[in-house]
């Protein structure tokens, strides 16, 4: 068992076509030398085997040690395309990861990620496309880390679970395609005031990388010690209630939860603030001004629960 830890067993070795023609050809010249007594076909002979053996420490130094993590570069919707970084890193290696190729189990389709040469004690990101199917946290991700080096004979291979964290997104359905009655409901009588575009003060807050110099409260900044700005009255603007009714059917569940992502990212882009409620649960708030992600997330990790309907009594 030390051992087997020692050098991270077992792998996958997997012979390409190259390869089995090198072994045929190995195996031909190993029956003609025992026939013959050829010295120079014994040697020959020693120097495939040679080859092999060489090629079997070679790959294993370049898939030893070696470490993926994966984070997602876009957002990501199911149905559509979305982008991940994908690293590889060689940070407790001497030797270099050489023709490397990860394969990641993710989405309608495996991910293909080549690193052709990575120093040792270094790492190198790759950016790749991949289009994931359902909505969801996705805690890992199953890939597997393979080489043909070094005379590509021989593909030898591991397999391991990266810890992603990655939040995929329901599917936002068309605007055209969207219901009146669900889940947006009608505007709120109450405004919302958006703040810092008005003219007169209407309290002061802590100091945030966006806001203008000339906002600053130098009083209340000197009296606390912390950098404080004033915050402006804005215009008033009725904000919009989203509901996702926890009833009915799990198709007609995840319907609504579409329409409520593609509600929330309309909402958005005309600045238009809204509140979020997933059955009983509020999950965004109109005054938020992260109100956008804290509403994505909530959708895609909502889970259907049916209120159980009344017992049937005997007649």
């Amino acid at each position: 068992m030390p051992v087997a830890r020692r050098f991270r067993l077992p792998r996958h070795l997997r012979v390409p076509f190259a390869g089995r023609a090198f072994l045929l050809v190995t195996l031909g010249v190993g029956v003609a030398a025992v026939n013959t007594g050829n010295n120079l076909l014994y040697l020959a002979l020693s120097l495939n085997l040679s080859l092999i053996l060489l090629s079997g420490v070679l790959s294993e130094g370049t898939l030893r040690h070696v470490t993926l993590s994966v984070r997602l570069a876009s957002e990501a919707f199911a149905g559509g395309e979305a982008f991940l970084a994908v690293t590889c890193s060689t940070g407790a290696k001497r030797f270099p990861g050489i023709s490397l190729v990860a394969v990641l189990r993710v989405g309608e389709d495996p991910v293909t990620v080549r690193f052709p040469d990575i120093a040792p004690g270094t790492s190198v990101t790759r950016v790749v496309p991949f289009r994931p199917s359902l909505r969801g946290e996705l805690d890992s991700i199953h890939a597997s880390v393979s080489t043909r080096f070094t005379f590509s004979l021989f593909e030898k291979s591991f397999e391991l679970d990266v810890p992603a964290g990655v939040i995929v997104y329901p599917r936002p359905s068309p605007a055209e395609a969207r219901r009146e009655d669900l889940p947006v409901a009608a505007l709120s009588g109450r405004p919302f005031l958006s703040g810092r575009v008005g003219v007169f003060p209407r309290g002061v807050r802590e100091h945030l990388p966006a806001d203008p110099v000339r906002d600053i409260h130098w009083k209340t900044t000197a009296r606390t010690g912390r950098w404080m700005v004033k915050e402006r009255e804005g215009e008033a603007t009725p904000w919009i209630e989203l509901r996702v009714a926890e009833s009915g059917t799990p198709e007609a569940f995840e319907a609504r939860l579409s329409e409520a992502c593609g509600a929330v990212l309309d909402l958005d882009r005309r600045s238009v603030p809204f509140r979020l409620r997933i059955g009983d649960r509020r999950c965004a708030e109109a005054h938020d001004p992260d109100r956008r992600s804290k509403a994505l997330e909530a959708l895609a990790k909502a889970r259907f629960h049916p209120s159980p309907s009344p017992p049937v009594t005997p007649s």
